[in-house]
């Protein structure tokens, strides 16, 4: 199986060669006619295997059905079959377009949706890992996964406690809650591969459709986060509130240690201990890097101890994203922003659209909207060209 993984990964890169201008399609054929030789006698092999296999083991696969039919009778809810690896064979299988045994028909059946079939439940939780590691902001808001549409209520303002006199009654603190209302905004990717994808083991298979869709759809919805402006799309901090000079920080030329401290002075202090900075790479070694302290003339850019790769900045840790633009440096607790991720990734296929190519296309979708739950918690410093 290793060795076929290989061959289809050389296939891949074939079909990408193809398309240079300056291939060598000669040679790139004859290469192609060795592997694709070589793929079907092992599979030949794999077959003569299977049929010896099956003979012996017909008995076990009877007892497999069972045990799912089993499975089913007591009470098997539908998370329970997405969960199931009889489920996620199927589910991978059938955009492979490979035949499904007997008990992946049955797991396949159950969990399917009126839309079509859903996602495994192992598949769901690796791309929304995946895409926390890809889009850092995802890991900084408050991230809900709910279905349709939420209102979520988030904390404002507390009132303070106060000194009690004895025998007095006690009057309620006046804290005050806000809603963010949630709905849902569509992301899509369509990838492209050649039909010998069918080739590919189960596990090698869901990792690069792991990989592919994630990446993608991650980017695009950090985007949103930080950029979103609210009309026909998720609101970002960009648009948090309007940036007044009370809550903005603006010079002429690149950021300097005044302008750090007063922004920082800006942000009101109830919201200190999640605080953090926001800004692209570009920003933190073209701008905050060079910055020093006035009396000692020491940066006051450091690593994270804990972390070689992070950054923070007067105490406050960095967050990089590429998709902050560039001379804005913000600062803010982005627990206050407020995102939801009403639909896992959806994955669908169509053979048609790549029929000319002999290739199959993949789309992968899901749904996301976010707001600004408080707008206070935000400043940021420009540079004005």
């Amino acid at each position: 199986m290793e060795r076929l993984n290989e061959i289809q990964e050389r296939l891949t890169q074939i079909v990408e060669e193809c398309r240079n201008d300056d291939a060598d399609l000669d040679l790139l054929t004859e290469e192609r006619n060795k592997l694709v030789e070589e793929r079907d006698e092992i599979n030949k092999k794999i077959e003569k295997r299977k049929e010896l296999l099956d003979g012996i083991t017909s008995g076990e696969k009877a007892t497999v059905v069972q045990r799912f039919e089993e499975r089913k009778e007591m009470n098997m809810t539908r998370e329970d079959v997405l969960c199931s690896p009889e489920y996620r064979n199927a589910f991978f299988k059938a955009l492979q377009s490979k035949p499904l045994t007997d008990e992946e028909k049955r797991a396949y059946d159950s969990g399917s949706a009126s839309a079509g079939a859903v996602i495994p439940t192992q598949t769901g939780d690796q791309l929304f890992e995946k895409m926390k590691k890809l889009a850092p902001m995802l890991s900084e808001i408050t991230l809900l996964r709910v279905s349709g549409n939420v209102t979520f209520a988030i904390e404002n303002v507390r009132g303070d406690a106060y000194a009690h006199t004895e025998n007095d009654a006690i009057t309620y603190a006046v804290d005050t809650l806000t809603s963010v209302t949630l709905g849902g905004y569509e992301f899509n990717k369509i990838i492209r591969i050649s039909k010998t994808v069918q080739t590919m083991a189960i596990n090698a298979f869901e990792g690069w459709l792991v990989d592919m869709l994630a990446e993608d759809i991650a980017r695009k919805v950090e985007n949103a986060i930080i950029n979103g402006d609210g009309d026909g799309e998720p609101k970002g901090v960009a648009s948090a509130r309007t940036y007044t000079p009370t809550y903005e920080v603006s010079g002429s030329t690149d950021i300097s240690f005044d302008n750090v401290m007063d922004l920082i002075a800006k942000l009101p202090a109830g919201y200190d201990r999640n605080a953090k900075f926001l800004c692209n790479k570009k920003f933190v070694y073209t701008q905050l890097a060079k910055i020093k302290e006035t009396s000692t003339d020491a940066p006051i850019l450091v690593k994270n101890m804990e972390d070689g790769l992070k950054f923070m900045l007067m105490g406050y840790p960095i967050i990089i994203s590429d998709y902050v633009a560039d001379d804005y440096l913000y600062l803010g607790d982005f627990k206050k922003v407020v995102g939801n991720l009403s639909q896992d990734i959806t994955v669908d296929k169509s053979e048609h659209s790549g029929f000319a190519y002999n290739a199959v296309d993949y789309r992968g979708g899901a749904i996301f909207d976010s707001d600004i739950g408080v707008s206070e918690a935000f400043v940021r410093f420009v540079k004005n060209s």
